[in-house]
């Protein structure tokens, strides 16, 4: 310990004493023992003699000589000091003290010169405590760990509290007279060393508080008390929201932007390099505060935020002081345990981790301005993680060094991801085909680790005794991280189409048209861009048709909403996003990065809303503005889209269309035969010739599906008038003018 003997710290001591005590030292100086502690535990312990010493030799001093001479507490001091009662005076105490000093400084030093180990001096001297600092420290860190101190404590009827140790007491402890007394009352002041740094706090009844500070109660904070002793374990009187760990991920199993990650961890190490030099301390000095490095992980969830702080952690090999504040039940334990995490990481220098921080960051909140405060005194990397972006106190903000976005992966990372995350004791089937797994599941780093872990316990072991993986086993993992939460589903369907492009009852120019699509798709998404169809005709039923075949060819679900639902200026229609966990409106819902399993966007207009010639006309109030903001936001998204989306529609407006639109696919009629053999098939047989067949395909061409719903409606009105549930031509017709009107001009079929 590099501390100095009282006596000679002391500028006021008495002559005759002084010259008393020092005339002791030469019997022994000349063979000081200075081998090595063999570790902190053995340097403790003879610490430990000498605060001992420091206690009775202070009691001895003041005339607390009257404690008993017998009993166990008694004979346990005498054996701790090697000691009889007889040598229970002045000047063999004191000479004794002296010694025991001195041995324990030489034997610090050969310690620290042969590389053991010893916290106490460590500590003192990063906190750049004197050495009456010190001696505070070590009587308080005794008091705090030490049985047979305590019991010395009452036998020199000192006032015991078990909250810690007067100010009064430790300055008659370590002073010779008043006035040093007074002078080393600074010692205690808010500007002092172990008051600044929170090395000692007070502990002082708030009922009946004085005024004057030698009557304040001092300790020394648990967790300083756990860094001397070398203990790194978390006890009870831990807060459990706080986790401290040595990481073992490596920083080339976090996948992101390359440039991003060499930046931040540069950043990092000359912050490090520079508090380990000669820089810092100077540095501290201009800026006085505010000289941690804080960095801002936003993103989604499962995109590696975590893991990147425990991988910068163990890339500097340091610890990881990780603070989850949503595990907290009491809102008044908020800033204690803040406070301990500092501590935590002042000591061991350690990285401190706010996981899940979206509540820190809330403009004026209580938890923000408690931060605040111990972003300002520290000195050390603290790194805040959170899954919403939200609105940042702009007195956080400005304390953020660096602010790194963690998106969802692209395709390449993702496909790194995978590779990166099979572990080496498990093959992949042959049947087995990562980049179409890939492309299929667009999934955040956390989903594909969560699939790869399911695939895993269920993989069954081949004869080799290596636990395979097959596809069917993959994909069910995967599917089981797509499901969405129930919310989402009343404005949302999400289906595996079941038709082929080849089924679809088109011409085929039509059909080679649509495979064309999803060959452009392909192409879009190697230059990562979208593809936008628009897929008009007088059947919707036939164009949602065509846009799920399109979505099968593509080896895609759909995702199907209803367009009229999509209005902005509305709250009913706002729905939490799964990836950011905000509330959000169904239009952006519908265009936002997700890691659903890949889909084609269907966007359905039932109803006619959209006419984008009078969208632009600001001026037009037989428009809603209802309807022209959500027009707006729906070209907005659709601008930025980098997926596959088709709006279906009725016949679409003799205006150009928008430019946000790759393509316009106009439904074509299916060939007549098509058509009069699909009439053939519903109608009641022997009940219509050919001929009637064709006139009724030259006034009504239709798609399909069209038909299908004419008959349906026909058949019900058939039933409704008591006749057989397959109508008639004439009811059929029936039903065609009451829903298209009449037809007096034939028009014009599809081409074959």
């Amino acid at each position: 310990m590099d501390m100095q003997s009282t006596a000679r710290d002391n500028q006021t001591l008495p002559r005759s004493q002084a010259g008393q005590l020092f005339s002791l030292a030469p019997d022994y100086l000349c063979s000081i023992d200075e081998k090595p502690f063999a570790d902190n535990f053995e340097y403790l312990n003879a610490l430990e003699k000498e605060a001992l010493l420091m206690l009775v030799s202070s009691a001895i001093r003041s005339g607390k000589t009257d404690w008993p001479t017998t009993g166990t507490p008694s004979f346990r001091l005498y054996s701790a000091l090697a000691l009889s009662s007889s040598d229970f005076n002045q000047v063999k105490i004191e000479s004794e003290y002296i010694r025991i000093e001195q041995i324990n400084k030489a034997r610090q030093s050969a310690s620290l010169r042969s590389g053991v180990k010893l916290f106490f001096p460590i500590f003192c001297r990063d906190n750049k405590l004197d050495a009456f600092d010190q001696k505070i420290l070590l009587l308080l860190f005794m008091n705090a760990t030490s049985e047979i101190f305590r019991e010395t404590f009452c036998l020199c009827n000192y006032e015991e509290d078990k909250r810690g140790i007067k100010i009064r007491i430790l300055l008659s402890l370590l002073c010779l007279d008043y006035s040093e007394q007074l002078e080393k009352r600074k010692h205690f002041s808010r500007s002092a060393s172990l008051v600044a740094h929170e090395i000692i706090f007070f502990r002082s009844d708030f009922e009946n508080r004085s005024s004057h500070v030698i009557d304040e109660i001092v300790t020394t904070n648990e967790r300083h008390v756990r860094y001397i002793s070398g203990d790194n374990q978390l006890y009870n009187s831990t807060y459990n929201e706080i986790t401290i760990e040595n990481s073992s991920i490596k920083l080339e199993h976090v996948i992101m932007p390359d440039n991003v990650k060499e930046q931040m961890v540069s950043y990092v190490d000359k912050y490090l390099s520079q508090r380990d030099g000669t820089k810092t301390s100077r540095l501290d000095e201009f800026l006085e505060y505010g000289t941690a490095l804080t960095i801002f992980f936003q993103g989604a969830s499962g995109t590696g935020k975590t893991m990147m702080a425990k991988a910068l952690a163990h890339y500097f090999n340091r610890q990881l002081i990780t603070v989850n504040l949503s595990n907290t039940h009491y809102h008044w334990q908020l800033e204690s345990l803040m406070v301990q995490a500092f501590r935590e990481a002042e000591v061991f220098k350690g990285f401190v981790f706010f996981d899940e921080a979206d509540d820190i960051f809330k403009e004026g909140s209580y938890l923000a301005r408690s931060l605040l405060i111990q972003i300002e005194k520290a000195r050390c990397v603290v790194i805040f993680a959170t899954n919403k972006a939200g609105h940042i106190d702009p007195a956080m903000e400005r304390r953020l060094s660096m602010k790194i976005h963690f998106p969802l992966p692209n395709a390449e990372q993702r496909l790194k991801i995978w590779r990166a995350l099979l572990p080496d004791f498990v093959k992949l089937a042959p049947d087995v085909d990562l980049n179409s797994l890939n492309n299929r599941y667009p999934f955040s780093g956390g989903l594909i680790k969560n699939t790869i872990f399911l695939a895993a316990n269920s993989a069954e072991p081949d004869s080799s005794g290596n636990h395979v993986i097959t596809w069917q086993i993959l994909e069910q993992a995967a599917d089981l991280q797509t499901k969405q939460m129930t919310e989402n589903n009343k404005f949302c369907k999400t289906y595996r189409p079941a038709n082929k492009i080849d089924s679809l009852p088109l011409a085929d120019r039509q059909r080679m048209e649509l495979r064309n699509i999803a060959k452009a798709f392909q192409y879009s998404q190697k230059n990562q861009s979208g593809l936008n169809i628009l897929i008009s005709g007088t059947n919707i039923e036939t164009g949602i048709h065509a846009a799920a075949a399109l979505a099968a060819e593509c080896g895609m679900k759909v995702k199907a909403f209803k367009y009229c639902d999509m209005d902005t200026l509305t709250k009913d229609n706002e729905i939490t996003d799964l990836v950011s966990q905000e509330k959000i409106k169904l239009v952006d819902y519908a265009f936002s990065q997700t890691t659903e399993e890949a889909h084609l966007l269907l966007i359905v207009d039932y109803n006619g809303a959209i006419n984008w010639s009078n969208a632009g006309k600001q001026d037009d109030m037989d428009i809603s503005l209802s309807v022209r903001t959500a027009f707006a936001a729906f070209l907005n998204n659709l601008r930025e889209y980098r997926g596959l989306c088709c709006l279906v529609m009725h016949k679409c407006p003799q205006a150009n269309i928008p430019l946000e639109f790759h393509a316009h696919f106009k439904l074509e009629y299916p060939p007549e035969e098509t058509q009069i053999q699909h009439w053939e098939n519903h109608l009641a047989p022997g009940t219509i010739y050919d001929k009637q067949l064709v006139e009724l395909v030259e006034h009504h061409p239709m798609h399909i599906a069209e038909i299908d719903s004419i008959m349906h409606r026909a058949s019900i009105q058939s039933v409704i008038e008591g006749k057989a549930n397959q109508p008639s031509l004439k009811t059929v017709n029936a039903v065609i003018e009451r829903y298209r009107g009449k037809n007096s001009t034939p028009l014009l079929f599809g081409k074959k």
